[in-house]
C-alpha cells in the first residue's frame, strides 16, 4: 500500500469521530403522485404537497377548522376525510423542521431518495385551478410522467443524502412505505431509516454500528455468527455485555446492527474506530484492501516501532509514530491491545465472507440511482 493513503488511513482512525444526530430530529415520508413528481423533486431539491387551498397563511385554529372543513369538501369532491387534509398541510407547513429527514419514494416505490428538509417556500402561480388540471389528467393517464411539472404551493427546499433500492431496505421499513399514503409521520421508523443512511451513529444516547451485508446467496451460520462473535467481544472491552444488543436483518442482502447504550471507558471512541474500519473502510467512504494487516500491525506497534525507527525514512516514520500513538489510546483507555487481535480477525474472516461494504453518500452515487429511479414502469397506489 502506498505510504500517503497508509497515512491518510491512521489520520482517520486517530481523528475518529461518530455523528451525533440531533434529538429533535423527526421523520417524515413524503410522495410523489404515483410517481409523476419525483423527477421534478429530485432533480430540482424540493418536495411539495398538495390542497393548494391551504398555506401559510390558513388560520389552523379549532374555531377556524370547521370552516376550513367545509371549504375544502367543496373544493376537493373526492376528499372524504377533510381533518386528515387539514392535519398533513399543518404537518408539512408548521411541524417540519429544517434536518428533518425525508423519505421520498419513486413510483411503485422501486427506488428511495432520503434527503433532509430545507426551508418552507411557496410558489403563488401554483392555483388551485392549475392543480384541478393537473392531478385530473394524471388520474385519467392523459400525460406521460416526465411531461407533466408539479402544481403544488407549499414546497420545501431538500438536500439530497442517498437513494436506495427497495429491495436493500428494511424489511418493515419496506413494509411501512408501501402501506403509508401522502405525507406521513416516520419516527417510530428512526433506527431503520439511520441504519440506510450511516455506519455509525448517535442517536438518543445509544451509538449504532450498521454491518452493510451485500452476499445474496445462503449466509452459513459461521459467517453469521463470526461477527456476532468478533463484535461482541471487541465492544465488551468498552462497555458491560448487557449494554449491547443486536438486530438482524438479512434477507440477503440485508444489515447487521448493534446497538450500545453507554461506553463505560473514557477513550471508547479508539477502540470502536478499528471497528468501523473493519466494516470495509465505511469511515474513509471508500475500501481499503490489506486494512486487516494495518490494525494488526498497529496491535504490534511498540515491537515494529522499536526495531524499525533507526532505519525507516521520514514517511515511514510517520506511519509508525501514527501507529504508536493509536496504541496509546488504545491503552490508555484501559485495554489491551493484545486482547483484540483474535476479535479483530474473526470480524475480518467473517466481513469478508458476508461481503461487508461501506454505505457511501456521495453525490455520484444520488445521481447514478436517482436517475435510474426517474423512469419506473409501474405506479404507487392512490395517495389520498
Amino acid at each position: 500500500m502506498d505510504l500517503q493513503k497508509e497515512i491518510d488511513i491512521l489520520n482517520g482512525m486517530l481523528n475518529f469521530s461518530v455523528p451525533t444526530i440531533p434529538e429533535n430530529t423527526r421523520f417524515w415520508m413524503i410522495r410523489t403522485q404515483k410517481g409523476y413528481f419525483y423527477n421534478e423533486f429530485i432533480t430540482k431539491r424540493f418536495v411539495a404537497l398538495a390542497w393548494n387551498l391551504i398555506d401559510e397563511s390558513t388560520d389552523f385554529s379549532e374555531k377556524s377548522r370547521e370552516f376550513l372543513k367545509d371549504d375544502i369538501l367543496i373544493e376537493f369532491e373526492e376528499i372524504h376525510r377533510p381533518s386528515t387534509v387539514i392535519n398533513k398541510c399543518f404537518s408539512f407547513i408548521h411541524e417540519i423542521k429544517e434536518g428533518d429527514i425525508l423519505i421520498i419514494p419513486n413510483a411503485g416505490s422501486q427506488y428511495i431518495t432520503l434527503a433532509t428538509a430545507g426551508t418552507y417556500f411557496e410558489d403563488s402561480s401554483k392555483t388551485v385551478e392549475l392543480e384541478h388540471r393537473v392531478i385530473s389528467k394524471i388520474e385519467n393517464n392523459d400525460v406521460d410522467i416526465d411531461d407533466v411539472s408539479c402544481p403544488y404551493k407549499k414546497r420545501r427546499h431538500i438536500h439530497l443524502l442517498r437513494t436506495i433500492k427497495n429491495e436493500d431496505l428494511n424489511y418493515s421499513l419496506c413494509r411501512a412505505i408501501s402501506n403509508y399514503h401522502g405525507l406521513s409521520n416516520m419516527d417510530s421508523y428512526a433506527n431503520h431509516i439511520l441504519n440506510a443512511l450511516y455506519n455509525y451513529y448517535i442517536f438518543k444516547d445509544t451509538t449504532a454500528l450498521v454491518y452493510n451485508v451485500r452476499k445474496s446467496s445462503p449466509i452459513r451460520p459461521r459467517e453469521l455468527g463470526g461477527i456476532l462473535y468478533g463484535t461482541t467481544e471487541l465492544l465488551s472491552q468498552v462497555t458491560d455485555e448487557e449494554n449491547i444488543s443486536t438486530q438482524v436483518s438479512l434477507n440477503s442482502p440485508g444489515e447487521i446492527v448493534f446497538y450500545i447504550l453507554n461506553f463505560c471507558k473514557d477513550n471508547w471512541m479508539c477502540a470502536f474506530g478499528l471497528l468501523i474500519f473493519l466494516g470495509g473502510g465505511s469511515a474513509l467512504t471508500f475500501k481499503v484492501p490489506g486494512l486487516i494487516d494495518i490494525i494488526k500491525s498497529i496491535l504490534n506497534a511498540p515491537s515494529e516501532h522499536q526495531k524499525k525507527q533507526a532505519t525507516a525514512d521520514l514517511k515511514s516514520l510517520e506511519v509508525l509514530e501514527k501507529k504508536l500513538a493509536i496504541y496509546e489510546k488504545i491503552k490508555a483507555s484501559g485495554i489491551n491491545p493484545e486482547t483484540l487481535t483474535q476479535p479483530i480477525e474473526t470480524i475480518a474472516k467473517s466481513g469478508s465472507l458476508l461481503q461487508v461494504e461501506p454505505i457511501t453518500l456521495s453525490d455520484e452515487d444520488v445521481a447514478i440511482l436517482s436517475k435510474e429511479a426517474a423512469a419506473p414502469e409501474s405506479h404507487d397506489v392512490d395517495e389520498g
